[in-house]
């Protein structure tokens, strides 16, 4: 997960420094491919995690996985309405946006994994 993390710091924070400057602007698609793959390593880790809390209860694991997909399709919808609807015209914000929102979602991911295993492991 922590390398996941550094993929997906690596690959988000240069977009906050990409200006409209035709000699760099190609960085674009090699940094969303690495961003791409420390997004998808860390939703795989968090869905394995997922699984290790359900364990052997066969009973509620689709339940589980089901409000899991609901609120994670609820949180992104929500939060690319409101960004969409407030910043759709400010170029800079969006920078910051697609720059920000992965690299907060990494360390949220770390921090809450961090407290599952320190409270909850066995």
């Amino acid at each position: 997960m922590i390398l996941a993390t550094f993929i997906s710091i690596a690959g988000s924070l240069p977009f906050a420094f990409l200006n409209s400057n035709p000699s760099i602007r190609w960085l674009v698609y090699p940094l969303a491919g690495l961003q791409g793959v420390g997004i998808a390593i860390l939703l795989n880790t968090g869905t394995s995690l997922i699984s290790d809390v359900i364990g052997k209860d066969s009973q509620s694991a689709a339940f589980v996985y089901g409000i899991y997909s609901l609120l994670d399709k609820f949180a992104n919808g929500f939060l690319l309405y409101i960004l969409v609807a407030e910043y759709s015209t400010d170029e800079n914000a969006l920078k910051w946006i697609m720059s920000m929102v992965p690299i907060c979602a990494a360390g949220g991911t770390v921090i809450f994994t961090w407290l599952g295993m320190t409270l909850y492991s066995d």
